[in-house]
C-alpha cells in the first residue's frame, strides 16, 4: 500500500514541478481520495490548492488551503493561512483577507509566511482596501 500512496503522491508532485497544474490538481485530488489520512494528505492538501491557485481557481483553493487546518501537527499550516488570506484578497473579500494576514502574523511570528502576509497588508493598504 505505501508503495501506491507514494507513487500517487510523487506523480501529482512531479506533474506540478513541471507546470501541468490540471494533471497535478487530479492527482493531489486522487491521492486525497485514496489516503485522506495518509503521511502526506497535508501537504497533498496544500499543493492541491497551490495547483488551483495558480489555475484561477479561487475558490477551489480556498477550500483546498483551508482542509490543511485539519492537521494541526502540519509544517504547511503557516504557509496554507496565508494562502487562504490570498484567495479571499483575489475573491474580493477585503476584510476577510486582512483578518486572515493578521492571524498569520499573530499566529506564527517567525514564520516567513507572516513577512509575506505583511507585505501583502501594505499592498492592501496602499490600494486603500
Amino acid at each position: 500500500m505505501f508503495a501506491d500512496e507514494a507513487a500517487v503522491y510523487g506523480d501529482a508532485f512531479a506533474a506540478m514541478k513541471a507546470g501541468r497544474y490540471e494533471d497535478a490538481a487530479r492527482g493531489f485530488q486522487l491521492y486525497l481520495t485514496k489516503y485522506p489520512k495518509g503521511p502526506r494528505a497535508d501537504n497533498a492538501s496544500y499543493w492541491l490548492g497551490e495547483a488551483q491557485y495558480v489555475q484561477q481557481d479561487y475558490t477551489a483553493a480556498l477550500k483546498s488551503f483551508q482542509s490543511v487546518s485539519a492537521f494541526p501537527e502540519s509544517r504547511k499550516l503557516p504557509d496554507a493561512l496565508l494562502k487562504v488570506g490570498y484567495c479571499q484578497y483575489e475573491l474580493k473579500a477585503f476584510r476577510n483577507a486582512r483578518g486572515t494576514l493578521q492571524k498569520v502574523i499573530s499566529t506564527y511570528p517567525d514564520a516567513d509566511a507572516a513577512k509575506l502576509a505583511q507585505a501583502r497588508i501594505d499592498k492592501m493598504n496602499e490600494e486603500g482596501r
